[in-house]
């Protein structure tokens, strides 16, 4: 058995959270839906990335537990094509392969914790209350498939392409589409360093960080690129964090 089963689970600070597991194990994904839905969550298992594709159609889980080692498709390579897709929902990962560099490798790929096989449920419990804590109230959000006009510039996140109105166009990093992405799916609010980094990604602690202060500083600079002064829109908020201070509209598809 991958998992001590001997104390029983605690009540959650996060009840109704949406838990989901994909791994290919069917012993260990009952034993853990069976606890998720103890702690009071509401839990999903998948054998697959398939049913995990067709799930995210339609909702979008508080945080995922993912097996490294998937037949056909391995953990890493489905973790790094949610993370291009732009889901920026948090992600456990768990695996067989518990070596410094293996742990390393899954952290590297856009794993927000990683945790090695046999494990403790306890212990799987309160990692997964850290990083539904770590969500700060965010509601999950389908990742954006069309292309935002910010003020006078066009954001296409699919692309990683950022154009400016001369026809200026910069290519941007995926943490740094992320970010963007996040800020204009709710322009006008302020968001904290920790949220943000979330949202690149990022498995710093931004409070003993100035990580995400340097992200914010290389994107303004790629808005000023597209047009001078734009990276103005995006605001330090005091005692709070960042947020984007423009007009945000969703361009049709072409």
């Amino acid at each position: 058995m991958t998992a001590s089963t001997a104390q029983p689970p605690a009540t959650s600070s996060h009840p109704d959270a949406r838990v989901w597991v994909v791994d290919d194990d069917r012993d260990l994904l009952s034993l853990l839906e069976e606890r998720f839905n103890s702690c009071g969550w509401q839990a999903r298992s998948f054998e697959n990335s398939d049913g995990l594709d067709e799930a995210l159609r339609d909702e979008m889980p508080h945080v995922l537990v993912l097996d490294r080692l998937l037949p056909g498709q391995s953990g890493t390579h489905l973790l790094e094509r949610l993370r291009g897709q732009g889901h920026r929902f948090p992600v456990l990962m768990l695996s067989a392969l518990g070596a410094a560099d293996e742990r390393i490798e899954g952290l590297e790929t856009g794993a927000d914790d990683y945790m090695a096989k046999p494990f403790l449920w306890r212990e799987l419990q309160l990692r997964l209350e850290r990083l539904l804590d770590y969500r700060r109230e965010l509601t999950p959000q389908r990742p954006p498939e069309q292309i935002f006009r910010i003020n006078t510039l066009l954001f296409d996140p699919a692309r990683l392409e950022l154009q400016g109105p001369t026809g200026v166009v910069n290519s941007l990093s995926r943490g740094d589409a992320s970010l963007l992405s996040f800020f204009c799916l709710s322009p006008g609010i302020a968001f904290e360093r920790e949220q943000l980094c979330q949202a690149t990604g990022s498995l710093v602690d931004a409070t003993n960080s100035r990580s995400i202060d340097v992200r914010i500083s290389k994107l303004r600079k790629l808005l000023n690129s597209c047009k001078r002064g734009s990276g103005r829109m995006i605001e330090a908020v005091r005692g709070r964090g960042y947020r984007l201070n423009a007009e945000v509209q969703i361009e049709p598809q072409a």
